[in-house]
C-alpha cells in the first residue's frame, strides 16, 4: 500500500485541499460582498442584477465540476438519507441564527 492509501495520509489530504480550496473562496466571497440574500430578493423582486448572476455562475459551477469529477470516477457522489428530526432542528437552529444575525 502507498502512502496515499493509508487513513490518515488520506485524511490529511483532504483536510490540506479544503484549506487550498476554502480559504481563497472565502476570501474572493467577503471581498465581494456576495450575500445570498441579496441575490434572493434580487431574484424575487424581478430586478436581476450581479447577485444574481454570481449566485448563477457559482451554482453551474458547482454542477458543472462535482458531476465532472463525478463521471470520471475521482469523486463519489452519494446523497445519504435523510433524518427528518435532525433536518427540522438543524432548520430551526440556522433560522435562529439568521435572526440573532440580523440577516
Amino acid at each position: 500500500m502507498g502512502p496515499l492509501r493509508t487513513g490518515l495520509t488520506l485524511s490529511v489530504m483532504w483536510v490540506l485541499s479544503g484549506f487550498l480550496i476554502g480559504f481563497p473562496l472565502g476570501f474572493v466571497l467577503h471581498r465581494s460582498d456576495f450575500c445570498m440574500h441579496s441575490a434572493l430578493r434580487e431574484a424575487l423582486g424581478r430586478r436581476p442584477g450581479p447577485s444574481v448572476r454570481a449566485y448563477l455562475l457559482a451554482l453551474g459551477l458547482q454542477l458543472v465540476i462535482v458531476n465532472g469529477l463525478g463521471g470520471l470516477g475521482l469523486l463519489r457522489v452519494s446523497a445519504p438519507p435523510v433524518q427528518a428530526v435532525a433536518a427540522a432542528v438543524g432548520g430551526l437552529v440556522f433560522g435562529l441564527g439568521m435572526v440573532l444575525a440580523k440577516g
